[in-house]
């Protein structure tokens, strides 16, 4: 009796055991069913993405530095955070929960769920940069699955918008980079030129992460330290540059270029008005671009190597040199200038209505007489011209190679016109040519290098990165008695009486000799002479002449030479005004002695 029970009791128990057992099994096989056939290629993903997340390390990339050393561009060390909407079940939970934390503008959320819609899910979304670290890392405690804080680089671009053009900006590449989150490449200007340089190169951190998307370590094993980008020094002298920006700026638009004859250093260049790259990473930013590209006085444009323009009066420095140097002219020769001169079937008129009476070459460059010029021109021919203008540096790119989109400009002569319009040359067209006007387009760049060599008697050659070489410049072979003529010529145009006289300058002792300019953007008819020429004031911005003036200085050892352009100033009284004050900035500490 007793071993019946026993045995009935045992055959429960084994029941309830082989049954529990039975119903455990079938559900870690379900289980396993469920993890190795029906979600296989998730936990396979999962398996394969989140186990070891590899990050590309992004270098500090190399500065952009001034002639002095100091940095005009450069990195500085930032906490960025962002998340993968891939690796997040919520992202809306997400979103609300660092938007929350961080207190995010309902303008900057909706940047985040625009980049979430037009970008794959693996790709980073950018929160937030320079957040107040705190708040960072009480985020970070919570080891949020998607959410990133990670540490990095901006770039900061000291001389915000003096320069921009040149020195460049970095932005994200045309395609997204690997496991390398904001990677940044250079964008134009020097950054672009020479962003393999700048870069440096990349390293690694191989982060450890479970099933779900956590970070639970980091694999020492396969870390890789990057390596710093190599720096670039530039000729530019950064107060110089400033200086430039600052009181170009005031006349809205325009451009400058300032060389140290010597060595043909770039001390500044600059193109207004301009733009702060320092902006692009603002919440701001694509309000700041629009209206950036929207200007109509194009404020990406490099104006001091793309912009052309008629060189004006500028160019009589060129057709004075060509008459000397060919024997067709004695400086003390006088042309009788009455306010016009009749030629042919045409009258061309002088900038003075009551004309200059009587003057010479140095008479003719103090008041920039056109009538002398319109003259010399056609005695020595457009041959003689253009072979002086090439000399002197006209027609030629100087800064291709780094900044690719320099314009060469326009040194017309016979051929080119049967080429380009379709019609012979005719003495017309050299008439206009001794004042700088028709056919002839020149950019900023070449008409300081026309300074500067008019100044040296050299083939000053401008560069705007320091290498460490030795510059040497070849004689230019211009008679010196020629060259005299002309610069005292130029002297006297600060003088009292000539046409820059109230830009005159004295630091110690350094005074400046140049030559103004005025470019014609509209052709003034003959009803409008004989009614009334409208004034600057009475005409649209865009149809007021552009102002130019050359320069150079000290007067007695020249070192430096500078051209500035004004657009639609209407004279060139803003121009001579601007070189003053920048040749102050460069003669300040004394080097005019």
């Amino acid at each position: 009796m007793i071993d019946s029970e026993v045995a009935r009791l045992f055959d429960r128990r084994s029941a309830l055991f082989l049954g529990g057992g039975a119903i455990l099994t079938s559900v870690l096989v379900l289980r396993m069913l469920q993890m190795q056939v029906f979600n296989y290629k998730e936990y396979k993903r999962k398996s394969e993405n989140n186990s070891f997340r590899i990050q590309i390390n992004m270098p500090e990339r190399g500065k952009i530095l001034s002639q002095s050393g100091v940095p005009i561009s450069r990195d500085a060390p930032i906490y960025r955070i962002y998340m993968v909407p891939e690796e997040t079940e919520d992202l809306d939970k997400l979103v609300s929960l660092v938007s929350k934390e961080l207190k995010l503008k309902k303008k900057t959320v909706d940047r985040i769920y625009k980049t979430v819609k037009k970008q794959a899910k693996f790709q980073p979304v950018l929160i937030s940069e320079n957040s107040d670290w705190k708040k960072l890392a009480e985020l970070q405690a919570q080891n949020l699955p998607g959410l990133h804080i990670k540490s990095g680089y901006t770039r900061i671009y000291e001389l915000g918008p003096a320069g921009a053009q040149i020195f460049g900006y970095v932005g994200s590449p045309s395609k997204p980079v690997p496991n390398a989150p904001f990677f940044t490449t250079g964008i134009n200007g020097l950054e672009k030129t020479f962003n393999n340089q700048l870069t440096g190169v990349p390293g690694q951190t191989v982060m450890i992460a479970n099933a779900v998307g956590r970070i639970t370590g980091e694999d020492k094993e396969q870390f890789i330290q990057s390596t710093p980008g190599s720096n670039l020094k530039t000729t530019i002298r950064e107060n110089v540059q400033k200086k430039l920006q600052d009181t170009l700026t005031l006349n809205r638009s325009g451009c400058g270029v300032v060389i140290e004859i010597k060595t043909g250093n770039i001390l500044a260049m600059v193109s207004a008005p301009s733009f702060d790259p320092n902006n692009f990473k603002n919440e701001d930013a694509e309000d700041y671009l629009s209206a950036l590209r929207s200007d109509s006085a194009k404020p990406f444009m490099n104006k001091a190597l793309e912009g052309l323009y008629p060189p004006g009066s500028t160019f009589k420095i060129v057709v004075a040199l060509a008459a000397l140097e060919s024997g067709a002219l004695l400086p003390s020769e006088k042309i009788f200038c009455p306010g016009y001169w009749d030629y042919g079937d045409r009258r061309y008129h002088c900038w003075e209505q009551k004309g200059h009476g009587a003057v010479d070459l140095i008479g003719a460059l103090k008041h920039s007489c056109d009538v002398y010029f319109y003259q010399i021109a056609l005695r020595i021919g457009i041959d003689a011209i253009k072979e002086m203008a090439m000399k002197l540096g006209l027609g030629e790119k100087f800064m291709h190679e780094i900044l690719p989109k320099e314009m060469a400009g326009v040194v017309p002569d016979r051929n080119w016109k049967e080429k380009n319009i379709g019609s012979r040359w005719m003495h017309g067209d050299t008439i206009i040519s001794g004042i700088g006007q028709g056919f002839i387009l020149s950019n900023c760049m070449q008409l300081a290098v026309m300074m500067s060599r008019v100044a040296s008697n050299k083939i000053i050659m401008p560069r705007l990165i320091e290498d460490g070489e030795p510059v040497k410049f070849s004689n230019l072979k211009l008679q010196t008695k020629n060259l005299k003529s002309v610069l005292n010529g130029l002297e006297q145009v600060l003088q009292t009486g000539g046409t820059a006289a109230g830009s005159a300058i004295n630091v110690n002792g350094g005074k400046m000799g140049g030559k103004t300019g005025t470019s014609q953007v509209r052709n003034i008819s003959t009803s409008e002479r004989e009614t009334g020429v409208l004034t600057n004031e009475q005409l649209k911005w865009n149809l007021r002449n552009h102002g130019l003036f050359v320069g150079y200085a000290p007067t007695n050892n020249p070192k430096y030479a500078v051209c500035v352009i004004t657009e639609h100033s209407g004279t060139s009284t803003p121009a001579a005004h601007v070189a003053a004050q920048i040749m102050k900035e460069v003669l300040k500490d004394g080097s005019a002695s």
